[in-house]
């Protein structure tokens, strides 16, 4: 049997692999261009933690809103630092998976935090869930961005 079809866009294999070849220079060039900077993930973890010792200082009020506008602000800092925007934690299935681990540890660490020092009366018991949740936001950050920038030039 014959193959009858006829290539109507003019593409043999040669600009085929050279189409290819663009698309991983482009992966490759991405997946630089992922990682954070050393700044974001620090800013992150200790504004974190401010926001859980603001609690423990019966200094919420005031200082959630403002500190939930520096994780916007840095969020928005990032993205233009990079030139890259995209949401790090959920880009691909590693980083998914670190930021799922990453949410139930943070959440088991507040919600303990939160028990001992509201329920049992635990003095800085939610700074120091804080000071848990802060370092982990930190160390998870960069695992994030390592798995995020290898599975991007991977192309996953």
């Amino acid at each position: 049997m014959e193959n009858t079809s006829h290539n109507s866009h003019g593409v043999d294999a040669g600009s085929a692999r050279k189409a290819l070849d663009s698309v991983a220079a482009s992966r490759a060039q991405a997946a630089l261009h992922v990682a954070s900077p050393c700044w974001y993930h620090v800013g992150m973890g200790v504004t974190v933690a401010l926001l859980f010792l603001s609690m423990s200082l019966r200094m919420a009020s005031w200082a959630v809103p403002l500190l939930v506008g520096v994780l916007v602000v840095l969020g928005l800092a990032v993205r233009r630092a990079t030139g890259v925007s995209f949401d790090r934690y959920t880009a691909t299935p590693g980083a998914t998976r670190l930021f799922g681990i990453y949410a139930l540890t943070s959440l088991l660490a507040i919600v303990t935090g939160m028990y001992l020092e509201w329920g049992a009366g635990v003095h800085w018991a939610i700074a120091d869930a804080g000071f848990v949740v802060g370092v982990l936001t930190i160390a998870m950050g960069y695992r994030v961005d390592a798995a995020a920038r290898h599975e991007i030039r991977a192309g996953r």
